[in-house]
């Protein structure tokens, strides 16, 4: 018979969460991505000034740190609340990409 072993699914929570953490780091990354070229043709076609691109860089820059700060947190037992700040800072950084897309070109 088999004893119940909690290190063996922490070990596993901390597999999944890193995948989750890679799946959202992508999926956040396409948004800047195509905010970069949405700013380039904003500033192609409208004149716009290069300082454009500085919320995309901060986006850019910041969203891996948060990405550490969240991992540290699940880390020290926090899951849920890792977990939760996680999905939560990538739709408010994917909605507020958008937004800015929306401002830029209209």
């Amino acid at each position: 018979m088999q004893k119940y072993n909690d290190n063996a699914n922490k070990t596993g929570m901390k597999i999944i969460f890193m995948l989750a953490q890679m799946m959202v780091l992508a999926i956040v990354y396409i948004f800047v991505y195509t905010t970069f070229l949405a700013v380039g043709l904003a500033i192609e076609k409208q004149g716009a000034s290069p300082v454009m691109y500085f919320p995309v860089f901060v986006a850019l820059v910041t969203f891996p740190v948060l990405l550490y700060k969240y991992r540290q947190m699940f880390n020290k037992g926090q899951m849920l609340v890792a977990f939760t700040w996680m999905m939560g800072t990538a739709s408010l950084t994917i909605v507020l990409l958008y937004v800015y897309i929306a401002q830029i070109t209209g």
